[in-house]
């Protein structure tokens, strides 16, 4: 683990931190001689100093976001519960890609977004507050971009989608309950 997670975030290994690292000690003991002598970089997971460390930031962004003037209104009618949820399935999945040992029990990326109605201006405002977080946490450039690289390639998955609400509405006869498809509507498109 780097200086970065100690310094950075302020955080004592957790158990769950020091069962992943226990772990990685297991799997080093089956390796050959060739691959103990390569230098391995840490995971990002690690890097960013473990699962704590990536909570606090990713409950940051959610802060962040609640107040940036573009995209702020999206949990403005959403309970306490369902942010909860929405924070913890956002670290786990992060943490999952990142060479955590987390699970991610949330939907897939396109489920997940579809019906939003998310667009650039949106996207560019979570990068936005992104790049205040980096900023507030002092995350160094490297780091910085290799997250903003993982987060692209989600972008897809993300914007694009009409929104639901207007797909409703554009359509009195649809049957709200079997979804876009039933009225013709497919994203992403094939």
């Amino acid at each position: 683990m780097s200086s970065l997670a100690p310094a950075l975030y302020g955080m004592e290994a957790t158990s769950c931190q020091t069962k992943y690292h226990s772990h990685i000690k297991m799997e080093n003991r089956h390796m050959t001689d060739t691959q103990a002598s390569e230098p391995q970089q840490p995971s990002l997971y690690e890097r960013l100093g473990g699962y704590d460390a990536i909570y606090k930031f990713a409950g940051e962004v959610l802060r962040t976001c609640m107040t940036h003037p573009a995209i702020g209104h999206i949990w403005s009618h959403m309970s306490e519960s369902t942010f909860q949820k929405e924070h913890i399935n956002f670290v786990d999945f992060l943490s999952v890609h990142w060479g955590g040992n987390a699970q991610y029990r949330g939907r897939d990326m396109v489920t997940a977004h579809r019906g939003m109605g998310l667009t650039e201006v949106h996207w560019q405002a979570v990068m936005e507050c992104m790049d205040e977080c980096y900023d507030n946490f002092a995350v160094p450039q490297d780091i910085r971009e290799e997250v903003t690289a993982f987060l692209t390639k989600f972008k897809p998955a993300v914007i694009g989608s009409p929104s639901y609400r207007d797909v409703v509405l554009a359509h009195p006869e649809m049957d709200v309950a079997k979804g876009m498809k039933s009225v013709g509507i497919t994203w992403p498109r094939p």
